[in-house]
């Protein structure tokens, strides 16, 4: 198939750009990842000094022009950051929540406590119950487990009173079992009554540590507030329909904030890509993409969008560029005519004609705008008086000149390869005219 054909193309500087914006991102991800592992207490230095290693390699991959490797291993690295600072922040949230249902459950067994020590007055000294009452009222101490240990100490050891309220006995009836003394910890398991209640809790505890590792702590200052309205409604059935409508209110905020944080690290990653180009024309898109947590989604998307508009037309217009030079530069090897100015006139008129000493009369058309790598090429005719019985002998010399340009680009790094192609003279072969020469020359001398 040795007629006019078109054929993709890809550059060694088409392959190595997308290297280079695959590892920048790959680096804000790195930088996204080990910021919020460290931040949360939930990286060592042997997962940093590996994470940083994996990296480098990757780098060295593209030194070594290994292009299709690099932007598979890139892909892999970067899914894999994500799903680790997934799991990572996952550990963190859970452990915090785990913080907050030990502290309510000490709260409330420092506030059992005092109930129990009512019904002995003289068990436990003045500074004990006040210290048992801070307990209670949510202070936080690191010897919280000691004081508690204290007071149950002495309500274990005092004199049981001869005249107890209804209330008291029953709290004193939930120390003991057939008089048999019992344990802190057995204590504690009987104050956990409530069932259905701690499940609410813990879904609650899950989300609000959520929103203040992830959102920062204004995010839960609302749901804190009526956590506490809930916990103070004396009536069941109302406060565990407060409780369930707050645990509904809190996942939809934490998928809301998760969505936005995504929305916004995605913005912020092209905005620094767009801030890269230099570009005094797009201040004024750079500053209105250093958006807030809070900023409308809609605006985000907006952004986002015009963001890539901006970096695609800048990457295909940079690789049009490349392609041009690099076609023009592997048919100049061949012997044909490249003269300074074309690679410019070929992307204002969208065509060339480079004519070859060896081949008087004939020449190549190389058309196409090279944005999407789609470019054609065909010999074509100069001159109408001609024995037309060389037709086909130019398009068969120009079938091995392919190959050999194909050769070329290859030793370079690029590639082209044939999308379609039609046999020799199965289509006349293409005539130039010398007005049509005139004006391409025209074309060409405006692109010096």
């Amino acid at each position: 198939m040795s007629g006019p054909k078109v054929v993709r193309i890809v550059t060694r500087e088409e392959a190595i750009a997308t290297c280079e914006r695959d590892l920048q991102r790959l680096d804000k991800a790195l930088a996204r990842w080990e910021n919020q592992a460290s931040r949360l207490a939930q990286l060592s230095d042997a997962e940093r000094a590996a994470a940083h290693a994996r990296r480098a390699s990757l780098h060295a991959l593209l030194e070594q022009e290994r292009w299709l490797d690099v932007q598979l291993q890139v892909k892999i690295e970067s899914e894999f950051l994500k799903r680790d600072l997934a799991e990572r922040e996952e550990r963190a949230i859970r452990q915090a929540a785990e913080t907050r249902q030990q502290h309510r459950r000490l709260q409330e067994n420092a506030s059992a406590l005092l109930q129990a020590l009512d019904a002995k007055p003289d068990a436990a000294s003045a500074a004990l119950r006040q210290t048992l009452q801070a307990l209670a009222d949510g202070a936080l101490r690191d010897d919280a487990e000691a004081l508690l240990a204290q007071g149950f100490a002495a309500l274990a050891s005092a004199p049981a009173e001869e005249r107890l309220s209804e209330a008291q006995h029953e709290l004193a009836q939930r120390l003991k079992t057939d008089e048999t003394p019992i344990t802190l910890e057995q204590w504690r398991a009987r104050q956990q009554q409530d069932a259905p209640r701690e499940q609410r809790l813990a879904r609650i505890d899950r989300h609000i540590a959520e929103l203040q590792l992830l959102q920062g702590e204004a995010s839960a200052q609302a749901f804190l507030e009526r956590l506490a309205r809930a916990e103070a409604e004396q009536r069941p059935e109302r406060r565990n329909l407060l409780l369930d409508s707050l645990v509904l209110d809190l996942a939809q905020a934490a998928r809301e904030h998760q969505q936005q944080r995504q929305r916004l690290e995605h913005l912020q990653d092209l905005a620094s890509e767009v801030a890269a180009l230099g570009a005094a024309e797009h201040a004024e898109l750079l500053q209105r993409a250093a958006c807030q947590p809070d900023s409308d989604p809609q605006q985000l998307a907006e952004l986002t969008e015009r963001c890539n508009a901006i970096l695609t037309a800048h990457l295909q217009q940079q690789a049009a560029l490349a392609r041009r030079q690099a076609v023009l530069q592997g048919l100049a090897s061949l012997g044909y005519e490249v003269r300074e100015g074309m690679a410019t006139a070929w992307a204002q008129t969208g065509r060339v004609v480079l004519r070859k000493p060896a081949t008087p009369g004939y020449g190549l058309e190389v058309g196409g705008k090279a944005d999407n790598g789609r470019l054609q090429l065909r010999a074509v005719a100069l001159n109408a008086n001609r024995d037309s019985q060389r037709d086909r002998d130019i398009e068969t010399l120009w079938c091995g000149e392919l190959q050999r340009l194909q050769a070329l680009l290859a030793a370079q790094g690029g590639e082209l390869s044939v999308e379609r192609a039609l046999g020799v003279g199965e289509v006349a072969l293409k005539e130039i005219g010398e007005e049509e020469q005139r004006e391409m020359g025209v074309a060409r001398q405006r692109g010096l």
